[in-house]
């Protein structure tokens, strides 16, 4: 797992830009935009950037940290 000050979420952000993934913030929760059509059926579904994708939010911790899952190491190299 990975466990982000600010600064490192902020980092995150502008690495991991592309046309299949968008990372924002909503308040204080990372949110992380996954292009996927089969967003507009599901759930989590939200239209962004002209197509549906999947939103996954990551909440701070009460130690001020965010987690996110290992698979995202790669955009922080």
């Amino acid at each position: 797992m990975l466990h982000l000050k600010p600064l490192g979420v902020e980092v995150f952000i502008s690495k991991s830009q592309s046309n299949q993934l968008d990372s924002y913030w909503n308040n204080y929760d990372l949110m992380l935009w996954k292009k996927n059509h089969s967003g507009f059926f599901n759930v989590k579904g939200l239209f962004r950037k002209n197509s549906w994708g999947i939103v996954e939010k990551f909440s701070m911790t009460n130690d001020g940290t965010w987690v996110l899952p290992k698979k995202y190491v790669r955009y922080l190299k």
